[in-house]
């Protein structure tokens, strides 16, 4: 099973060396809030949150991302940031995802794409 956001969120804090009260200051909110985060009492954070702290840790947010995306059962993003092609791309995927308009073949081949632009 995947790592829980908050135990990935504790784990990255740690091994910065920063602590439960640095994050709640970079957030503004207070530290029981942070604490209930890691011990998973509370939803991860939102994409924006997750950013800020992997500026403050130095860390890659990608691993706290996927982990709250999988935690909440939702993927956010913003399309509002996205360059047009991209964003019709992403439009087009989710739209065909929901429609059920995307075949395994289909879904395989993207897959291979984006696996190969890494």
């Amino acid at each position: 099973m995947p790592e829980r956001f908050g135990e990935a969120l504790r784990r990255t804090r740690q091994d910065a060396g920063m602590t439960l009260g640095d994050v709640a200051r970079l957030l503004d909110v207070s530290v029981v809030y942070v604490s209930d985060v890691e011990r998973g009492n509370r939803r991860p954070f939102s994409n924006e949150r997750i950013l800020r702290v992997a500026g403050l840790l130095e860390a890659d947010p990608a691993p706290l991302i996927a982990a709250a995306d999988v935690e909440k059962g939702v993927i956010e993003y913003d399309i509002t940031k996205a360059k047009p092609l991209e964003a019709r791309v992403v439009g087009d995927l989710v739209s065909g995802l929901a429609r059920g308009g995307v075949t395994e073949d289909q879904l395989k081949k993207i897959r291979r794409i984006l696996k190969d632009s890494e």
